[in-house]
């Protein structure tokens, strides 16, 4: 029944259906109109996603983004997967009522117009919505076998920036920008990592710093220690930090004009800063490249360096060495130079033999 609050001239209406609660006003002094307004607001309830547990594709990857996504660097990508899906798919289709069908004609639809690299990570984008509004939300899935859809893709490429490259990549490249390609190169790191590195993350007195980097499962839960070279302490001791007290815990900022043309210093999350190092790349005339193979020219210039695959493989942070053994041809290269440098037969214990045989035979 409706009830007046204190100090309320309207009526308003609280309950609960299956756990969940829905309150409100009634908007209205009126009590027989209060409990017509209840009536239609109990109907409505019963409906709900979050009772029937029934929601629509629309809304299910609505939850995750919100929920999810928007605070992950990757958020403009998530966004732009979940538009694909439902140019393809209707947002209104319940959960329960997608099919294997629909992934195939989203996965031929799509199959002209991107790479299969991007399919493949649209439809895992596309399984973790679903699993978290089950997980979250108990949502009733319908069975769909994403493993299935999985397109073929050809070998991850390695691309190492070459020095030549480096210093066109620098010569265009915004000053701001620089400490940051920088540290990727010194470490390695992610661009997640470098975007969600903060102050709190840096102990000089240990020389470690800690990296968020991403799982499995496309979350930022994983962390992993790193040790801080002298190289990368005089960096760090040089970065101008962000004045706004929402951005000054972050290590890594960059700078953007308001509409008064004042300069200010933002977090890298949701920024053009990225765009502005493509473009960079762009004017320095530098093909196929893109900031993930900062972290490729860091592996395979460290594994050169030490010739230590198990060595690399932890400065990466890879759970396998296997996942480190891309970069193997850099140790092959170096193999193939030592067996050229070597001869079996020009060996002093090959020759004497030789010249014992020649002596019994004058």
């Amino acid at each position: 029944m409706p009830y007046r609050p204190k100090n309320s001239r309207n009526w308003h209406y609280d309950f609960q259906i299956r756990g969940r609660r829905f309150y409100g006003s009634c908007d209205t002094e009126d009590f027989e109109e209060a409990k017509a307004v209840e009536a239609e607001a109990r109907v409505a309830a019963r409906n709900a996603p979050e009772v029937t547990r029934n929601f629509t594709l629309s809304e299910a990857l609505g939850t995750y983004f919100s929920e999810v996504s928007t605070h992950q660097p990757s958020a403009k990508t998530t966004m732009s997967q979940f538009r694909s899906i439902l140019a393809v798919i209707k947002p209104a289709t319940p959960l329960s009522k997608l099919t294997d069908a629909d992934l195939m004609r989203f996965r031929s639809t799509r199959r002209s117009e991107v790479s299969n690299a991007t399919i493949n990570r649209t439809l895992a984008a596309f399984d973790r919505a679903l699993r978290h509004m089950e997980k979250t939300h108990g949502a009733t899935l319908a069975t769909l076998d994403f493993g299935a859809k999985k397109l073929p893709e050809p070998k991850e490429r390695v691309r190492e920036l070459t020095l030549a490259e480096q210093k066109r990549l620098f010569e265009n490249l915004r000053p701001d920008l620089h400490p940051i390609v920088q540290f990727a190169l010194m470490t390695g790191a992610r661009q997640g990592s470098i975007c969600k590195l903060r102050w709190r993350d840096i102990d000089v007195d240990t020389g470690r710093m800690t990296f968020r980097m991403k799982t499995d499962s496309g979350t930022s839960a994983k962390s992993m220690t790193f040790p801080m070279s002298s190289e990368n302490k005089a960096l760090l001791s040089t970065l101008p930090r962000a004045t706004d007290p929402k951005h000054a815990s972050f290590v890594f900022t960059f700078e953007v004009q308001n509409r008064r043309m004042k300069s200010r210093r933002r977090i890298l999350q949701n920024s053009t800063a990225f765009e502005h190092f493509r473009a960079a790349v762009r004017a320095a005339e530098i093909e196929d490249f893109h900031f993930h193979d900062l972290r490729h020219t860091f592996a395979t210039r460290m594994l050169r360096k030490t010739q230590n695959i198990k060595l690399v493989s932890r400065l990466l942070g890879h759970s396998e060495i296997t996942t480190t053994s891309r970069y193997a041809h850099v140790i092959d290269s170096d193999l193939a130079g030592a067996l050229e440098s070597f001869s079996a037969l020009d060996s002093k214990e090959s020759r004497s033999p030789s010249r014992s045989h020649n002596k019994n035979t004058i």
